[in-house]
Order: C-alpha cells, then structure tokens, then sequence
C-alpha cells in the first residue's frame, strides 16, 4: 500500500525568479538552496512516505536539495517542538498530520509549542477519513451502521472497538458517535493503527475505527468490510461504504490531513513560493494515483491564506467535539 520508494531527495534548480523573489533566502554561491524537512514520524511510516513524495516533486520548483529528516517521537510533538527552535532563513519546512495541530491542544494538557503562534500554514497535500470497520468478529449479516449500533446494544461485549490510541481522531470519531447515537461503545486502545488492524482481521475484535490507508488492503481483500466513512461525501476509494452522514449523523464529518507548515516568522513570498511549487506537484496524474492508491483524498487548499482559514476552522471544530464528549485532557 505504501510502497513508494524511499530516497534521499537531493534535487537541483536554477535560481532564476524563484531565488531572487525570496527575500532574506541563504543562498549559495551559484544560486541554490537548501530546505529540510522535519518529519515527526520514522522512515517508513505514512508521513514519511507522502514527505519524501512531494520533496522530490518540488526539486526544481522550491529547492536545489531537500533534505527529509525523521525526528519521530511523542506522536510528532518532539518534531515540532525541535522545528520551531531552528534557526534560519525560514525555509525548512514541517510536514505533519493535521492532528499536531488542530487537535492535539484540545487533548493534551500541556504542549511545548503552540501551534497558531509557531506555524506557518502553507499548503495541504491530502486528507483521510476515517471509516468503521468490522472484521470476522462480527456478525456478516451486519451490513450497515445501524445495524451494528443494535447489536452493540444487545451485548457490552459487542461494543469493544479498536484504535490507534486515545486522544487521536479516531477515537473521538468514535465517541462522538457513542454520543450522537446514545450507544455505549468501549475504546480499546493499541500502540498503533496496524497492531489493532490485526486483532481486527484475527476477529480477536469485532470492529476498528481507523484511518482510510491503514485498513485499506484488508478491504480490497476482503478481510474486513467498511460499514461508514466520516467523509463529507462517499470516497472514490470505497464508493459503495455510505457516510455517517448519509446514515443519519449529519454532525459527524472528521477527518485527519497531511500538510505542509513553515516556522512563523517565514515571510509570506517564501510561504507562496513553497505553496505553488506544491500545487504543481499535485497536478501530476501518477502523484494523484498514488495518493488515491493509498486511499487518500487529494485536497489541496488553492493558497496560503485558504489552507489558514481552514487550520482555524478544523482547530474549532476539534475543540467542539472535545467539549461534546466531555474529554479529559491527557497529561
């Protein structure tokens, strides 16, 4: 699912326009520069994966050599802690979820940095829903989401679902739909999205929420099956699986994304020029393809200004839900 060639990114332009239009920009003697990019996950995982992607689409467009480097960590909170500290120029850029930022101040009683003040908000490269899935642990006839909300209330043992952690998207996904539904559902937490996906598909528990990519193979297997996905619309990736909201959870509507962030006093030429080189990027049919491929929704926001308004309204929407489903914070 995620094999995407893993590579050093060293890639080479020629400074004209770009170069010159960066004011403040450390450039070298014939005309490059440098931009590293801080991932707060190890090489291999998702968000190194799409960080490695799109730095080698813009080689030629942003930056003579691009430079990923993989801080993982405290579910990315080390990365960014130790990227807002660098000192530069401002072009060395943060690649991350959207849930370091828009959801992580709304779960977590302390963070060592603030995410509205330290960042930058540059562009969005896709996002991923998040879907309900059942494995053999359920019954086969359970078809729909209302059917399963009915078995689960049959018997407490029914309500036990999986995810990659308490405090993630996904979990509150899941109680806000416990809410919403008035259905007593038991989390259970794993240490990561695949260990739970293989308790799912042993049917060791009857039903995971999870992110689109992490169980997407096992559904084109047939190993488990999506029952609702908390997209505003039905996914190409699966475009027989409803929404919660067409399944009467209007409010329910979640979703994680993977962007692109630059430290706060980054000016905005610097910031714009970063933005087109990755619009580019995503025009590219066989990006697309396999950003799809991994069961991602390609969702770039057209500028900087509209990838911000739209940081501001997922960090509202996050600290409602948190509010809703009366969470406490983590320590």
């Amino acid at each position: 699912m995620h094999n995407i060639q893993r590579r050093q990114l060293l890639s080479s332009m020629a400074a004209t326009g770009l170069g010159l239009a960066l004011p403040g920009a450390v450039l070298a003697q014939d005309g490059v520069r440098t931009t590293r990019v801080t991932v707060g996950f190890p090489a291999g995982d998702m968000a190194d994966n799409l960080a490695r992607l799109i730095s080698d689409q813009i080689r030629g467009k942003f930056a003579e050599t691009v430079m990923v480097d993989n801080k993982p960590g405290a579910a990315a909170r080390l990365a960014i802690s130790s990227f807002i500290k660098y000192k530069g120029d401002g072009s060395d850029a943060l690649f991350t979820p959207g849930a370091m930022v828009v959801l992580f101040p709304h779960v977590f009683e302390k963070l060592p940095y603030d995410p509205i003040k330290d960042l930058k908000p540059v562009a969005r490269i896709a996002n991923s829903a998040f879907g309900l899935a059942l494995g053999p642990g359920a019954p086969a006839e359970i078809k729909t989401l209302e059917q399963y909300l009915a078995w689960t209330k049959k018997d407490p043992r029914n309500a036990s679902y999986a995810t990659s952690g308490a405090g993630t998207g996904i979990h509150l996904t899941a109680e806000y739909l416990a809410r919403l539904s008035k259905t007593p559902l038991s989390m259970v937490p794993y240490r990561g999205g695949s260990l739970a996906a293989n308790d799912l598909v042993a049917g060791q528990i009857p039903a995971q929420m999870a992110t689109i990519p992490s169980l997407i193979e096992f559904a084109r297997a047939g190993k488990v099956r999506f029952i609702a996905v908390s997209s505003n619309e039905r996914l190409k990736t699966l475009p027989d699986v409803p929404t919660f909201k067409e399944q009467g959870f209007p409010q329910l509507v979640t979703d994680d994304w993977f962007a692109f962030f630059l430290p706060s006093g980054a000016s905005n030429d610097l910031a714009n020029a970063l933005n087109r080189s990755i619009q580019t990027a995503l025009k590219d049919p066989k990006v697309v393809a396999t950003l799809e491929g991994m069961g991602l929704t390609v969702a770039p926001a057209a500028t900087t200004s509209d990838f911000g308004n739209l940081v501001a309204q997922e960090f509202k929407k996050w600290g409602e839900i948190a509010k809703s489903i009366d969470f406490k914070p983590l320590a």
